[in-house]
C-alpha cells in the first residue's frame, strides 16, 4: 500500500478530527422528557429509546453486516469489501448527521445546535446507505483513500438532494427509494464511469468473480438484509402508518424473491439458478415499495411493485448490465443499477401513482400525517391536491437522479487528480491488505499453495 496507505491514514485522522471539531460545537443531546408517575414522583420518559432502537439496531445490522457481506462475493476482495464497508458506514452515520442536518436548517433559514437523539442516528444510517450502494458501483477499482474521500463529498450532495426533496418539493419518501437508493445508484454509476480502469471495462478480469465459499458469504449479507428491511422502510414512520410500512414491505420482498427466482431460472442459459440473481434481484422489493411503503396502496399493490422490481432486477443483470457495459464502458461491480436505481426509478413511480390517488376516504384524518403538504394553508400546509402531490413526487425523483450524477460527476473529477493514485491491481486484497497465503482462491477459482500465491505478487 506504501504512500497510499500514507495519505489513507492522514485523511482518516483529519476527517474524524473535524468531525469531534463539529460535533463539539454544533450538537448537544436531545432533552430527556419529563413525566410523572402516579406517586407524584419526576422521572424521564423512555419513550423514544423504547419507540426508534430496536429498528435503529435493526438498521444499524443491515448497514454493517447485511451490505458488508454483500459485496464479498469476489474471490479475492473479501478483505476490501467488508473492511471499506466498515469505515464508509462508519464515517458517513457521523458526516450524515451533521451534514443533513445543517441543509435542513439552512432551508429553514435558522442554526441552533443539533439535538441529538435515537431519529438522528437513524437518518446517519440512511446516509451510510447512500454511500455504501454506490461503492458498490466502483467496489474493487478504487484506493482506500479515494473511499473516503468519496464519502466527504457526497453526503454534501446528499443533504442538498434530502433538503430539496423533503423541504421544497415536499415529496414523501419513507423508505429513500428516490433520496437512497435512486441517488446512491447513480452517484456511484457516474463515479465509475470516470474513475473504471481500461482493464475493467473489457474482458471480465480474471478476479472479477466468486468462488462457491464467496457467493455463501454474500447469501449471509442477502438473508440480513432480507429480514431487516421492513425496518429499514418503516425506522421513522408515524406509528400511524408504521404498521403498513411493515405489512408492505414484508410482501413486497416476499413478491421479488418468489419472482426473482423464477425469472432467474427462465432468462439464465441453461434455465438454471445464478446466484448473482438470488442475492440481489430478491432485495428489489424493499428497494421498489420504499416510497408508498407507509401508503394504502393495498396489499395485492404492495405484491405487484414487489413482483415487478424482483423480475426486472434480474433482467438487468442478465441483459441490461452486459449492454452498458458494451456500448458505453459502464462497469458496474455489484450491479447497484439493477437492484438500487431501476428498482429505485420504480419505487419513485410507485409512489407518484399511490400520490395521485390518495384521498381523504381511504386516509381519514392522517392524510395530511402522511402528506403534510396537502393541509390547507391555515394549517401550516400549501393545499395541494393529490394530483399536484403526484407532480412533486416526480420532481422529486428527477431531482434524485440529476443530484446523484451531477454530484458523481464532480467527486469523480475531483478523485481523478494527480493526489489520488489510482490501484496497481484491482478486485486484489493484496495491494491494501496482509493476506494469509493459503487457501486464497486463484484465477480457476481452486485454492493455491503459499508459495504459488507469494511468487504471483512479488
Amino acid at each position: 500500500m506504501g504512500e497510499l496507505g500514507v495519505h489513507f491514514s492522514v485523511f482518516c485522522v483529519l476527517f474524524e478530527g473535524m468531525l469531534i471539531l463539529f460535533y463539539g460545537l454544533f450538537t448537544k443531546y436531545v432533552e430527556a422528557k419529563e413525566v410523572t408517575d402516579t406517586s407524584g414522583q419526576t422521572e424521564y420518559s423512555a419513550s423514544e429509546v423504547d419507540h426508534y432502537y430496536p429498528m435503529f439496531q435493526d438498521v444499524h445490522v443491515m448497514m454493517f453486516i447485511g451490505f458488508g457481506f454483500l459485496m464479498t462475493f469476489m474471490k479475492r476482495y473479501g478483505f476490501s469489501a467488508v473492511g471499506l464497508n466498515f469505515i464508509v458506514a462508519a464515517f458517513s452515520l457521523q458526516w450524515g448527521i451533521l451534514t443533513t442536518s445543517f441543509f435542513h436548517q439552512a432551508s429553514d433559514g435558522s442554526f441552533e445546535k443539533v439535538k441529538l437523539g435515537i431519529p438522528d442516528l437513524v437518518a446517519g444510517d440512511y446516509s451510510a446507505a447512500a454511500c455504501l450502494i454506490s461503492l458498490g458501483a466502483v467496489l474493487g477499482k478504487t484506493t482506500p483513500f479515494q473511499t473516503v474521500v468519496m464519502v466527504f463529498f457526497e453526503l454534501i450532495f446528499y443533504a442538498i438532494n434530502e433538503m430539496i426533496g423533503i423541504k421544497q418539493l415536499e415529496a414523501i419518501d419513507m423508505g429513500g427509494s428516490m433520496y437512497i437508493h435512486v441517488f446512491g445508484a447513480y452517484f456511484g454509476l457516474t463515479l465509475s464511469m470516470i474513475l473504471s480502469p481500461k482493464e475493467s471495462k473489457g474482458e471480465k478480469h480474471d478476479h472479477d468473480g466468486s468462488v462457491y465459499h464467496s457467493d455463501l458469504f454474500a447469501m449471509i449479507g442477502t438473508i440480513f438484509l432480507w429480514m431487516y428491511w421492513p425496518s429499514f422502510n418503516g425506522a421513522l414512520a408515524p406509528a400511524s402508518s408504521q404498521h403498513r410500512v411493515v405489512v408492505n414491505t414484508v410482501l413486497s420482498l416476499s413478491a421479488s424473491c418468489v419472482c426473482c427466482f423464477a425469472a432467474s431460472a427462465f432468462f439464465r442459459h441453461g434455465h438454471k439458478l445464478d446466484m448473482v440473481d438470488i442475492q440481489n434481484a430478491t432485495l428489489a422489493g424493499g428497494v421498489a415499495v420504499g416510497s408508498s411503503s407507509d401508503l394504502v396502496i393495498e396489499p395485492w399493490g404492495a405484491l405487484l411493485i414487489g413482483a415487478t422490481a424482483g423480475t426486472w432486477s434480474v433482467i438487468g443483470y442478465v441483459y441490461i448490465q452486459p449492454f452498458l457495459l458494451k456500448t458505453i464502458g459502464l462497469h458496474d461491480t455489484c450491479g447497484v443499477h439493477n437492484l438500487h436505481g431501476m428498482p429505485g426509478i420504480i419505487g419513485g413511480l410507485a409512489g407518484v401513482v399511490s400520490s395521485a390517488l390518495a384521498d381523504d376516504t381511504e386516509y381519514g384524518t392522517s392524510i395530511t400525517i402522511v402528506f403534510p403538504a396537502r393541509a390547507p394553508e391555515s394549517e401550516g400546509g400549501d393545499g395541494r391536491s393529490a394530483s399536484e402531490q403526484a407532480c412533486f413526487q416526480l420532481a422529486a425523483l428527477v431531482v434524485s437522479i440529476g443530484m446523484g450524477i451531477v454530484g458523481g460527476l464532480i467527486t469523480g473529477g475531483v478523485l481523478s487528480l494527480p493526489l489520488f493514485d489510482k490501484p496497481k491491481k484491482i478486485f486484489d486484497d493484496s495491494e491494501f491488505w496482509e493476506v494469509p497465503t493459503e487457501g486464497l482462491p486463484v484465477g480457476n477459482g481452486g485454492a493455491t499453495n503459499g508459495k504459488e500465491h507469494e511468487m504471483k505478487h512479488m
